[in-house]
C-alpha cells in the first residue's frame, strides 16, 4: 500500500507491516502566485513525467494512496480549483491549517488577484490542465497529477486525501479521462473546494473525517477500510 506524498518529513514514522512508503521531493515552484506563475510548461511537464514513473512503481505493490505535506497549499489548491472548475475566490477558498479570519480574507485576494491574471493572461486556455498547472499550480500538484497517470496505466486503483490531492487527480483526469475510474475518495476535509472538486470527479468520500490537514492520514485510513473490507468479502460465506 504504497503512500505517495509531494513532500514529507524526514521524521515520520515508519510504515506499518505490510505497507511500504514512498517520499517524492517535488522541489519548489519559482514564482507567485498573485504576480508570476508558479513554473514554466516544461518544468511541469518535466515533474508530471516524475510523478508517473513513480506512480507506475508504486501500482506494483498495489494500492496507491496518496498524501502531501506543502505550507500554504491550500491557497494554491483553492485557486488551482477555481480555474479548472470556472468558480471564484468565494467559492474555494477555506480556512486551511490554523488560519483565522483575518487570513482567510488575505487568502480570498491573494486567490481573487491570481485568478483574475491567469484568466487576463491565458483567456480560455487557464483551465487546461498544463496551464493550469504552471499558472496557478506547483511542483506537488504536478507530481501528483503524474502519479495518478503512472499507477492509472498500470492498472492500481488510487486512494485519495484532501482537497491537494482531489484536484491533482482532476488535472489528471482532464489531461487522461481513462484515471478517472481508478479514483476512490478516501475522504471529506474540511477546505470549501473539496467537496465542489469531488462532485466534479463523480466521486463519494468513503469518510467524512473533515481533517485540516492534508498528509495522507485520511486515506490511509480509508485505504484500510478498503482492505477490510476486502478481507471479509472474500472470507464470508456465499450462497449459490
Amino acid at each position: 500500500m504504497p503512500l505517495g506524498p509531494a513532500r514529507r518529513s524526514a521524521r515520520s514514522p515508519p510504515p506499518e507491516p505490510g505497507s511500504g512508503s514512498r517520499v517524492i521531493n517535488s522541489g519548489w515552484s519559482t514564482g507567485n502566485l498573485r504576480d508570476d506563475d508558479a513554473l514554466d510548461e516544461v518544468a511541469v511537464r518535466d515533474l508530471v513525467d516524475r510523478g508517473i514513473a513513480d506512480g507506475r512503481e508504486a501500482a506494483g505493490r498495489g494500492l496507491v494512496v496518496l498524501g502531501e505535506v506543502g505550507v500554504g497549499n491550500t491557497t494554491v489548491a483553492a485557486a488551482l480549483t477555481a480555474v479548472v472548475l470556472g468558480l471564484e475566490a468565494g467559492d474555494v477558498v477555506g480556512l486551511g491549517a490554523g488560519a483565522d479570519s483575518a487570513i482567510l480574507e488575505r487568502k480570498q485576494a491573494i486567490v481573487a488577484q491570481s485568478l483574475q491574471r491567469a484568466r487576463t493572461l491565458y483567456g480560455d486556455q487557464a483551465s487546461e490542465p498544463f496551464t493550469a498547472l504552471a499558472s496557478l499550480g506547483g511542483p506537488e500538484f504536478a507530481v501528483l497529477a503524474g502519479v495518478c497517470l503512472g499507477a492509472t496505466e498500470a492498472g492500481a486503483p488510487i486512494v485519495l486525501d484532501g482537497l491537494a490531492t482531489s484536484i491533482a487527480a482532476l488535472v489528471a483526469v482532464l489531461i487522461e479521462p481513462a484515471v478517472a475510474s481508478h479514483l476512490v475518495a478516501g475522504q471529506m476535509s474540511r477546505e470549501l473546494a473539496h467537496g465542489s472538486v469531488l462532485a466534479r470527479l463523480g466521486l463519494e468520500p468513503l469518510l467524512d473525517l473533515r481533517f485540516r490537514s492534508g498528509e495522507g492520514a485520511g486515506a490511509c485510513l480509508a485505504a484500510n477500510l478498503l482492505a477490510q473490507g476486502l478481507r471479509i468479502r472474500s472470507q464470508a460465506a456465499r450462497t449459490t
